[in-house]
């Protein structure tokens, strides 16, 4: 035994190097030699009496250590969204100083797709539906006790691309920064006018002035919690602005109409 204790004092700081290496190596073994749903902990171990799966104290922290561990390696998550949304028009009236213009409520529903690049970074896509609809309200001079109105409903079919910018742990904030693309699919129209006291509702017909295709920025912020391991709940708001004329130039007069839509809703995303 005396023979080695001149090689372990000239080695002392490698041996604890060593020691420390096999501890470690130890400790990580047991969790690689599982299949990767138990390493995530959604299959539980039967360890004796304590059992380490989706309801163990050591859930929490298993769950962590794989988000962080991958978090370079990126997640996906799909899910379904909906909400209301409001919209109204930024125009140029031009020479109609009779007619004003008011935002309207409509609905807002969809598709979603995250891919998480980082924890604090993920690119997101989505597929919309989305109501874009206005009010327009006339009143002549010579016309005051009339009430002469058209309410407009807009079907709008979104794609925007947005990089989502997150902060937090349980709870998670979300900021959202990109660009959309649309289509203006359909629309119909409700008028009241002095022919008809009751609101009399047409499709909307669509002439060569009009600006079927749409885009612009898009932004917004939201908050999302996991309640599981797979299943996270979002709510979030997101203001469109559109770049893009939904009239086409006029020989006569430029009468610009661009719309500026609001969105609030709830999303419910898988995880994998």
């Amino acid at each position: 035994m005396n023979r080695h204790l001149p090689f372990m004092r000239r080695n002392r700081r490698w041996l604890v190097v060593a020691a420390i290496a096999l501890l470690g190596l130890s400790d990580a073994l047991p969790a690689f030699s599982q299949s990767n749903e138990i390493r995530s902990g959604r299959i539980g171990i039967e360890f004796g009496k304590s059992r380490y799966g989706r309801k163990g104290s050591q859930y929490k922290s298993r769950r962590n250590n794989i988000m962080e561990n991958n978090s370079k390696m990126g997640f996906w998550s799909v899910g379904i969204l909906g909400g209301a949304s409001f919209n109204w028009q930024t125009r140029e009236a031009g020479y109609a100083y009779d007619r004003t213009f008011d935002g309207a409520w409509g609905a807002h529903a969809g598709v979603t797709g995250t891919y998480m690049f980082f924890d604090w970074l993920s690119i997101r896509a989505d597929i919309l539906y989305t109501q874009k609809n206005y009010n327009m309200r006339r009143m002549h001079p010579a016309l005051q006790e009339l009430n002469i109105h058209s309410n407009y409903t807009n079907h709008y079919l979104q794609v925007p691309v947005m990089a989502d910018w997150t902060f937090g742990s349980l709870v998670r904030a979300h900021i959202f920064t990109g660009a959309y693309g649309a289509a203006w699919l359909s629309g119909e129209a409700a008028r009241v006018t002095p022919f008809n006291k009751d609101e009399l509702k047409t499709k909307y017909q669509f002439t060569p002035e009009d600006n079927r295709a749409d885009g612009g920025l898009v932004g917004g912020v939201g908050i999302s919690w996991d309640p599981i391991y797979y299943i996270r709940i979002s709510a979030e708001a997101m203001i469109f602005y559109s770049l893009a004329n939904t009239v086409k130039r006029q020989p006569v007069m430029n009468d610009t109409r661009y719309n500026n839509t609001i969105v609030i809703g709830l999303s419910a995303r898988y995880v994998f």
